[in-house]
């Protein structure tokens, strides 16, 4: 409730827009309710908070608050902060800082930044947390989530210009940093080493065409600084149900030691363990808006080869603004690309093994494999914007969530969490996300 109080506190300050010639605030909020229609499945905004909305309204799922002061230093060099507050791994609305650097002009086409910035990794990312800027209530859960990357420590190069008449603008951003300790429940963590990125953008009358790539490495640590997972899950039925859960790191793989009955666990763990493995990210977008009629198609690449799988996802929108009202239609889709690790295990212990899967009901791998994350899945979204009035807007919209296929092992991106021990896709039924939200600038 007293984060409530705050947004509508906010709603009553649009004076604080402009301190100054020099000096600038600026910000935005969300006022948002989120409800599912199942008693046992959480939607979460993203996969970093502890819980999320079920069959009963949360408003605490995207509601948030950013706060931006931008300060002219000279002609050329300026400042911007940002700050940010919404509910958090913690469980609280301790404010981040989101932005913080600092922007030099070398001339009318090309500026140059260092410091904290966002990282552009997506067409949305500039704006992602300002729910006012975006036709939907939030990001397309299905894409975005495929790199929960906000920010970057580092420093960027912006190029703008046009070509001939002025009829096609263009822009490329290259840049380059790090973004570390990305706070998951039970504080395990993710570091992003060595991001190194290059993005275009191209404009032609109504049609934007924007492609990015980023080149990275991620690890996963545990709150002690271990890296995670520390063992992996040896597969040997072939509904991938039934298997042991081995441990190279301390040579132990359940009927033995890895180095007698698994020689090649140690290569394979190599593999699956999220030691500065490969985080490649790459992106294409295409917009259309003419102002009355609009939409949008992306598409994402994800290389991460660890227990967490490459990937890829996309997704399509249109609508039609008419008068206040903007009516929205959307359709997105993920999909993991799941490997299979093949084990050699020593041919007596297979054999041992496998007539235990049989006695189980099931039927044996003809070779043993670890597995990363596998999850598929789409969503059709329908959705109302109503923009009542000067910089706020209301937004109603419904999301249809069929999962697929997922293995349980992780939320492959897909925003939800299921309190039973059953995977999402053995529900067999489609999930509905509600949402209404209030969005803010000031």
């Amino acid at each position: 409730m007293k984060y409530i109080y705050i947004c509508l506190t906010l709603i009553l300050l649009p004076s604080v827009a402009q301190a100054s010639d020099d000096f600038k605030i600026s910000g935005f909020a969300t006022l948002s309710a989120v409800k599912t229609n199942k008693q046992d499945i959480e939607f979460i905004q993203n996969n970093t908070l502890p819980t999320g909305a079920d069959d009963h309204w949360r408003f605490d799922n995207d509601t948030v608050i950013g706060v931006q002061g931008q300060y002219k230093i000279s002609d050329k060099l300026s400042g911007v902060v940002q700050l940010l507050s919404r509910r958090n791994y913690k469980n609280n609305y301790q404010p981040s800082l989101d932005w913080a650097y600092i922007s030099y002009k070398y001339n009318s086409n090309l500026r140059l930044r260092a410091g904290r910035f966002v990282s552009p990794v997506f067409l949305g990312s500039d704006t992602r947390n300002v729910n006012y800027s975006n036709v939907w209530v939030r990001p397309v859960i299905d894409l975005y989530s495929q790199a929960t990357i906000n920010n970057i420590d580092g420093v960027d190069a912006i190029y703008s210009n046009f070509i001939g008449d002025g009829d096609i603008s263009y822009q490329i951003q290259a840049y380059a940093g790090k973004f570390d300790k990305l706070y998951f429940p039970g504080k395990s963590y993710i570091k992003f080493h060595h991001m190194a990125g290059l993005v275009g953008t191209v404009q032609y009358d109504s049609w934007t065409f924007r492609a990015g790539y980023m080149n990275a490495q991620h690890s996963t640590l545990s709150a002690e600084g271990d890296y995670v997972p520390g063992n992996m899950r040896m597969l040997v039925s072939t509904d991938y149900q039934l298997g042991l859960t081995i441990d190279p790191q301390n040579d132990n793989c359940a009927v033995g030691t890895c180095s007698e009955v698994v020689p090649n666990a140690g290569d394979v763990f190599s593999i699956i363990q999220r030691k500065r493995r490969p985080f490649n990210l790459t992106s294409l977008a295409v917009v259309y808006d003419n102002g009355s009629y609009f939409g949008q198609f992306e598409w994402a690449h994800r290389e991460a080869r660890s227990a967490l799988s490459n990937g890829i996802a996309a997704y399509g929108m249109v609508g039609y603004r008419l008068g206040s009202f903007t009516p929205y239609v959307g359709y997105s889709y993920a999909k993991s690309l799941t490997e299979n690790f093949a084990l050699d295990v020593d041919a007596d212990v297979k054999a041992s093994l496998d007539s235990q899967v049989v006695g189980l009901g099931s039927e044996p791998l003809d070779q043993y494999v670890v597995r990363n994350s596998n999850s598929r899945s789409n969503t059709i979204t329908t959705g109302l914007r109503w923009d009542f009035y000067k910089k706020m807007a209301l937004k109603v919209q419904v999301d249809r969530f069929r999962p697929l296929n997922n293995d349980g092992l992780a939320t492959g991106g897909s925003g939800f969490r299921n309190l039973t021990n059953e995977t999402l896709s053995a529900t067999g039924q489609n999930i509905i996300v509600s949402t209404v939200s209030l969005d803010i600038i000031f």
